[in-house]
């Protein structure tokens, strides 16, 4: 088997266990709060890793001020998405904003094909779209 689709699927049963806490987290504390609390921990857990790793830093610093822009967006939009989600959280629970959310799939077909230079094929189309009125359909009729 494929490590990252081990890795994959550690990550969404991680992630579900993350927002049913969250949500017991979030009724009594705003999700600006929990947002700082979580990007301090993981700069915490993260320092030890990044000080024996030298190379990538350098790397990244030295890549150009494209690639060194496109980390500030992505690291602001990450920021952006984890304070949505902790509200959607906190607004409709973990079950409704996590149906809702598994949406994005759709999303990155959407933005690689209109902001770089990459072509999905048709499943690619065919699976975003299920997955979107899928979502739509159970945060529906839920």
């Amino acid at each position: 088997m494929n490590l990252g689709f081990i890795y994959a699927a550690g990550a969404a049963i991680t992630w579900g266990l993350v927002y049913a806490i969250d949500q017991r987290i979030l009724s009594s504390t705003f999700p600006v709060t929990l947002l700082f609390f979580n990007s301090l921990v993981t700069a915490i857990v993260m320092l030890p890793v990044m000080l024996f790793d030298h190379g990538s830093i350098k790397t990244l610093l030295s890549s150009g001020k494209a690639t060194l822009t496109l980390l500030i967006v992505s690291l602001l939009l990450a920021a952006l998405a984890n304070f949505l989600i902790f509200s959607g959280i906190k607004l409709v629970g973990a079950s409704s904003a996590s149906i809702i959310e598994i949406s994005y799939p759709f999303f990155v077909v959407l933005f690689s094909l209109i902001f770089f230079p990459a072509v999905p094929n048709t499943y690619f189309f065919i699976g975003g779209v299920l997955i979107f009125v899928g979502s739509a359909i159970i945060t529906y009729f839920h």
